[in-house]
C-alpha cells in the first residue's frame, strides 16, 4: 500500500501508546474511503483492539421497557411523540421482563441492559431492576439505558444492583432533541461521581456530522471515563424529522468505530458497534448488541421480529469477524 507518511505516522503513534489527539482525530475521520488510508486506519484500530483485549468478542443484551410516545421528541426515535409512530402504546410488565432477561443469560449474553424512554418512571424502573437482579445470576452485570437522574436516583440504581449505565451527549444535543446539552453533561458528571461504570456512544451518526462534531463526542466518552465507548448510525425511520437527511453507509461507519478506537486510549474495557456490523468488527470493535422488546430504530412493538439480533446470531458474527465470543460475565461493567 502507498499510505500518506502523515498518516503512517500517526497510526504507528497510536499503535505504540494506545492513543491519538482530537486534531489527529479530525484528520483521520477525512480519509477517503476508497484510499489506502482506509484501510491502513481500519487494520490498525483492529490490531489495537485485537491486542488489548485478546481476541475475545463481546454480546450484551438489551430489553426495551416500555412503547409510548415519549415528550422529548428526539428526531431520529421511533418513540417520540410528534413522530407519531407509536400506535399501540405497550410496557412490559415484570414477569416478561424477567423471562427475557433469563432468556438472554441462557443464551450466553455476557451484560443485560434495561432500556426505557426518558420520561419512564424513576420508581418503576428500580423495580423492574430489583427483579432483574434477582433473576439473573449475580456475577452477571446489570446495566441501566435510561433518563437523565440526579446523584441520590444514581445511588438508588446501584442498591437495584445496576454496574453501570449507558449514557450519551447525541450528536447535535439540545437541536434534533428537546433536551438540553447541559442535562446530559450534568448526568455523565453524576455517573463519573458515582461507582457506576459509564457506557459511551457517537450517536446517532448521520451524513450531516462533520468530523469536528464526531471527534468531540469521541473525546467527550474518553473525559468522562468510559468503560465502553461505541458508534452508531442513525437509522432512517419514515416519519421521524431526521428521516430525510439519510444515513451513512457501512463502510463510513468502520471508519467513525476505528477512529473512536484510537481516540479513547488504552484505558477502555470494550469498543462496540451499534447496529451490528461485521465490517466494523474488523475495524476495531469487539462488541455488539442483541435486542428484544421495543426499540428507538424500528417500529415494531418487538424488535426481534424486526432490526434487533438474537445472542446465537450476535456470537456467530463475532466468529465470522475472527473474534473468539466470551463465555461468561463481561468485565467492562464492575460497579462498585
Amino acid at each position: 500500500m502507498n499510505v500518506d507518511s502523515r498518516i503512517e505516522s500517526i497510526l504507528d503513534a497510536a499503535l505504540s501508546q494506545g492513543e491519538i489527539g482530537k486534531e489527529e482525530a479530525v484528520g483521520l475521520l477525512t480519509i477517503n474511503l476508497n484510499s489506502d488510508e482506509w484501510y491502513a486506519l481500519t487494520a490498525a484500530a483492529d490490531s489495537l483492539s485485537r491486542r488489548q483485549f485478546s481476541n475475545r468478542g463481546e454480546v450484551y443484551a438489551q430489553i426495551g421497557v416500555n412503547f409510548w410516545p415519549c415528550p422529548m421528541s428526539c428526531g431520529f426515535c421511533s418513540f417520540g411523540e410528534e413522530a407519531g409512530l407509536v400506535e399501540s402504546p405497550l410496557e412490559l410488565d415484570v414477569q416478561e421482563l424477567v423471562t427475557r432477561a433469563r432468556e438472554f443469560e441462557t443464551a450466553g449474553a455476557n451484560a443485560i441492559f434495561l432500556m426505557a424512554t426518558a420520561d419512564y418512571p424513576f420508581d418503576r424502573f428500580i423495580e423492574l431492576g430489583r427483579a432483574v437482579r434477582k433473576a439473573i445470576a449475580a456475577g452477571l452485570p446489570l446495566v441501566a439505558n435510561i433518563g437523565d437522574f440526579d446523584s441520590d436516583q444514581a445511588e438508588a440504581l446501584i442498591s437495584a444492583g445496576f454496574q453501570g449505565v449507558y449514557h450519551v451527549s447525541r450528536l447535535r444535543e439540545g437541536r434534533d432533541t428537546k433536551i438540553p446539552l447541559a442535562t446530559r453533561l450534568t448526568t455523565l458528571e453524576t455517573i463519573r461521581n458515582s461507582a457506576l461504570d459509564l457506557g459511551y456512544c457517537v450517536e446517532p451518526i448521520g451524513p450531516e456530522h462533520s468530523p469536528e462534531e464526531l471527534a468531540a463526542e469521541m473525546f467527550r466518552g474518553r473525559e468522562y471515563g468510559a468503560a465502553n465507548h461505541a458508534c452508531m448510525r442513525r437509522t432512517p425511520l419514515r416519519g421521524t424529522a431526521l428521516s430525510g437527511l439519510g444515513e451513512i453507509p457501512e463502510i463510513e461507519m468502520a471508519k467513525a468505530v476505528a477512529v473512536t478506537r484510537l481516540a479513547i486510549g488504552k484505558f477502555v474495557r470494550a469498543v462496540g458497534v451499534h447496529e451490528p456490523s461485521l465490517l466494523s468488527l474488523r475495524s476495531g470493535a469487539n462488541q455488539i448488541y442483541a435486542e428484544t422488546g421495543p426499540n428507538p430504530r424500528d417500529t415494531k412493538e418487538d424488535t426481534s421480529r424486526g432490526r434487533g439480533r438474537t445472542v446465537e446470531e450476535c456470537k456467530r458474527m463475532l466468529w465470522e469477524a475472527g473474534w473468539i465470543p466470551l463465555e461468561g460475565p463481561t468485565k467492562v461493567f464492575r460497579g462498585a
